[in-house]
Parts: structure tokens; sequence; C-alpha cells
């Protein structure tokens, strides 16, 4: 048997581990979008530059032939980005319940206690997370760039 206060603990705890486990993971976007700097390049050496791909964009001259000039584009602007969160936790389980010491306490016993007991059950719902503000008006910024640069 196991105290029912316990067993809500443990619940609870596991359920804010993976929502640590899911901000870590949305953490990692900053390693995958940006890297530290070469060789000392950039104003402030330790801060994070943006991961750059170079692209061939075509382009009307001013004869109207079409030519192409080479852009510098942030990986952050082309790749949808996401992040999760665990929007639900519901969990179905069938014990006993016995009050032991003035404490109520629980057991998952090895058979169904009857017919009409239920199976257990855990649903956790994963859904995606509204962007911060922060990080929508960096790729808000990075696409202005990148505008400037094709217009």
């Amino acid at each position: 048997m196991i105290s029912f206060k316990l067993f809500v603990e443990a619940i609870h705890h596991a359920i804010v581990s993976a929502s640590d486990s899911l901000m870590d993971k949305n953490e990692g976007l900053l390693d995958k979008y940006f890297e530290k700097p070469v060789g000392g390049e950039g104003k402030n050496k330790g801060a994070l530059v943006p991961k750059i791909v170079q692209l061939e964009y075509p382009a009307l001259d001013d004869t109207g032939a079409v030519t192409t000039t080479t852009v510098q584009v942030p990986l952050i602007t082309l790749v949808p980005v996401t992040a999760s969160k665990i929007e639900k936790a519901t969990v179905t389980a069938e014990f006993a319940l016995e009050v032991i010491n003035d404490e109520l306490q629980i057991s998952f016993p090895n058979k169904k206690i009857s017919e009409n007991a239920t199976v257990g059950k855990l649903e956790i719902v994963i859904s995606p997370q509204e962007l911060t503000d922060g990080l929508e008006l960096i790729i808000e910024g990075y696409a202005n760039a990148l505008k400037r640069q094709i217009t």
C-alpha cells in the first residue's frame, strides 16, 4: 500500500519533470538556429550569431534581364519554429482505498476487484506552445533583414 498523498505527489512530480524536459528541449532551439562566432567575429565575442545559409536569388537588372544574387539567409527564417508544452495530463487507474492510522492508503491489486472496474490509463496531451514575444521579434527582425537583401 502507498499513501494516497504520496501517490498524488509522485504523479505531480512526474508531470513537472516531463514539463521541465520539454522546456529543456525548447531551449535547444538556440543551438539549432544560432552558434558561437568563429574566430571572434561580431561586436560581442560571446554573443551568439544566427546560422546562415547562402542562397542564389533571382533578380531583374536595369535592362530587365534575370540575374542571380547571393543572399545571406538566417536559418531561423526558413524553418518553422515550434515549441511544445504539456497541456493536460489525465491518470485513470483501478485501486483499492483503505484508511490506516487516519491516513488514506491505496493499493493496486494484481487482479480486477469487480467486473465494473476500469483499466488503468495514462493520457498526456502535448500541444504546440505559442512563441514568446522575444522569439517572434527576433525572427521578424531577421526576416526583415532578408527582405532588404532581396528587394
